[in-house]
């Protein structure tokens, strides 16, 4: 009686993906962001984008800061308080110029807040909405999805040291990724600040966020696409709407 061996294949061994390096994710977030927060959402990381980021945000408001004119902030003090003294409109330009070289040095703070707020919040969203996925996954893809950023803030200060010095009013036009530079910004405040906010950037960042929480809360992208365009429009609701209002109290003042 022959007994016959049944051969059993091999198993193939199981692939493992390889994580990428932090600067590989750097590179891969801005030029493949589908293979690259795809591997963040699977092994997130914080410490090397975070210490980039704030390295570079701190020095460019270190070079910008002492270059900003507030000659526009000082015109809408005065249209807005047309009787107020001049010494009173000079202390009030004293403590602008207070404020800003305040929010300087605490830049890597406010930014650091910054990244925690929206991640929460973010967050929390898709969690609301049955999506998966901790804090440290959410404050992984806002610091690599933050990366536009990060680069228009490298232009920006190029161009303002190249100028020598910009009004403060006119920032969101130095770069010239928004269309905002077409209209009057004394005109046409709010429409000023849509059109800046929509720019090339920023809607740069919001793709990577979509494409990020998809991958670490398991939802679908049109899911995530709503969920964070939704979000955005009603900051940038936020944002006209105070634009409407400081323009409504200078024409009333007028």
């Amino acid at each position: 009686m022959t007994s016959e061996i049944q051969s059993v294949p091999p198993q193939a061994p199981a692939v493992v993906e390889e994580t990428k390096g932090p600067f590989q994710r750097i590179i891969g977030a801005l030029f493949a962001p589908d293979q690259t927060f795809r591997d963040i959402a699977r092994r997130p990381d914080i410490i090397v984008p975070l210490v980039l980021i704030l390295a570079i945000s701190t020095l460019t408001s270190f070079l910008v800061a002492p270059r900003l004119q507030f000659d526009s902030v000082r015109e809408q003090i005065t249209r807005s308080n047309p009787h107020m003294a001049a010494e009173d409109v000079d202390r009030a330009m004293r403590f602008t110029s207070a404020i800003s070289k305040v929010s300087t040095y605490a830049a890597p703070f406010l930014t650091l807040a910054l990244f925690a707020i929206v991640a929460g919040v973010l967050l929390i969203a898709f969690r609301l909405f049955g999506g998966e996925g901790n804090f440290k996954q959410a404050l992984s893809v806002v610091l690599y999805a933050w990366l536009p950023r990060v680069i228009y803030g490298i232009i920006l200060t190029i161009v303002v040291l190249a100028k020598g010095s910009v009004d403060v009013g006119a920032i969101p036009m130095v770069v010239r990724s928004n269309l905002s530079f077409l209209v009057d910004l004394k005109a046409q405040p709010v429409l000023f600040s849509l059109l800046s906010s929509l720019d090339v950037f920023t809607i740069w960042t919001i793709v990577l966020l979509i494409i990020g929480f998809a991958f670490v809360s398991g939802m679908t992208r049109a899911r995530s696409a709503a969920i964070i365009v939704t979000l955005w429009a009603f900051a940038l609701i936020i944002k006209l709407g105070i634009a409407a209002l400081g323009a409504s109290r200078m024409k009333a003042a007028s």
